[in-house]
């Protein structure tokens, strides 16, 4: 073959290897809002039917621990599945209940997928959900800070008072 053909051929193949690494390109910390609303019943997440509210997949390097942070409005079922072929599910990674959610989960896979379970099955809402591939300082969500009582003047009757947190 000509030399003159063959180098330019063997270049192009080079860039196009180059250009085929399955490791995602990601920039961390990511923060997703993730829609949770009525419940949809599967059984494509293990054994069990799963009231299945909201699903957030998340590409992740196998090996690598992958950090994350859920605030939701509702109480809800937290779920972290290795999704290892095209369809939903996988292994289970981790699994927790409540409205605040820090943790890690470490993939064998590419992808990691997220399931939010709301137990009511008429609610509706956004979990803010972060990941990153760092450790995520703990921030649970502020809360109003309470307000004194104070003294009614004696004398002559109040009119109504309404009390309302500042920042909110």
């Amino acid at each position: 073959m000509n030399v003159k053909i063959f180098a330019p051929l063997a270049a192009l193949g080079l860039l196009v290897l180059a250009g085929c690494d399955s490791t995602p390109s990601v920039t961390y910390p990511i923060t997703y809002q993730v829609p949770i609303g009525n419940s949809q019943v599967s059984n494509a997440y293990g054994p069990q039917n799963l009231n299945v509210s909201g699903v957030q997949d998340v590409p992740a390097q196998p090996g690598v621990p992958l950090y994350y942070q859920a605030s939701a409005p509702v109480t809800l079922s937290f779920y972290a599945f290795d999704k290892t072929g095209p369809g939903p599910g996988g292994p289970t990674l981790n699994q927790s209940q409540g409205q605040f959610f820090n943790g890690s989960v470490t993939p064998t896979s590419s992808t990691v997928e997220f399931v939010f379970s709301v137990a009511q099955m008429n609610t509706g809402g956004t979990v803010q959900f972060t990941v990153s591939n760092h450790q995520i300082p703990t921030s649970v969500p502020a809360m109003a800070p309470a307000i004194p009582a104070q003294p009614m003047p004696t004398g002559a009757p109040s009119s109504a008072v309404s009390v309302t947190p500042s920042g909110i």
